[in-house]
This record gives structure tokens, sequence and C-alpha cells, in this order.
């Protein structure tokens, strides 16, 4: 039991850390822009091992990523990392060797707004 414990704190007090960083290959701003009207949102994972420390943080190029998905521009970014519940189980049954941790990136892009008509 006293395992179980010490595993749990050794995973929840991981030193990990993602750096969201943009090196300027297509416009992507934290304001918003009248014609961006698209909500997109990319998802990525990152693996860290040894609770964390190896390596101590890692860095996303939003700007990258953006363009990897096809898009050519992003305004209103945000920027999330988590913690699923499958990923924390992984970390848990490695005793923290092996943790796997996901980032998303939201806002908005070029295009019209996405208009779903509700199905009757």
């Amino acid at each position: 039991m006293k395992l179980f414990f010490l595993s749990l704190l050794f995973v929840s007090a991981s030193c990990s850390t993602i750096h969201f960083r943009s090196n300027q290959t297509i416009p992507v701003t934290l304001n918003g822009d009248p014609k961006h009207q698209k909500k997109i949102e990319i998802s990525g994972k990152t693996d860290f091992y040894f609770w964390g420390n190896d390596p101590d943080h890692t860095v996303v190029f939003v700007d990258e990523e953006v363009k990897r998905a096809g898009y050519p521009a992003l305004s209103k970014a945000i920027f999330y990392e988590s913690k699923e519940p499958s990923n924390i189980l992984i970390s848990f049954l490695t005793f923290g060797i092996y943790m796997p941790t996901g980032w998303t990136i939201t806002g908005f892009t070029e295009g019209a707004a996405d208009t779903q008509s509700p199905s009757n």
C-alpha cells in the first residue's frame, strides 16, 4: 500500500513542462483577426521519462503544428497541457518511468465559421 501512495506522489509531482513557442513561419497571435472565423483544434502528445526529469522540458512550435495541420495562420490561440486518465494510469503502471503528456492548441483560422444545423 505504501508503494501505491509513493508512486502516486511521484507521478503527481512530476517536473515535466511543455513550452509553447513560435519560430514565426506563419502568423500566430493571441489577438483576434476578423478574417479568422473557423475554429480549429490541434492535439498532440509529448513523452517524458523518469518522473518528468528527462527531458525536464520540451518545446512545441505552435506555428509548425498549425502549418502541419494545413492552416495558413492562427489567431486567438489558446494552449492546454493535459494529463488524461489513461496517461496517468500508464505513468502509475510504469512507476513514473514513462509519462505521456497531452497538449492541445485551439484558435481561429481563415475561412467561414463552421455552422452545423441541428438534426431532427
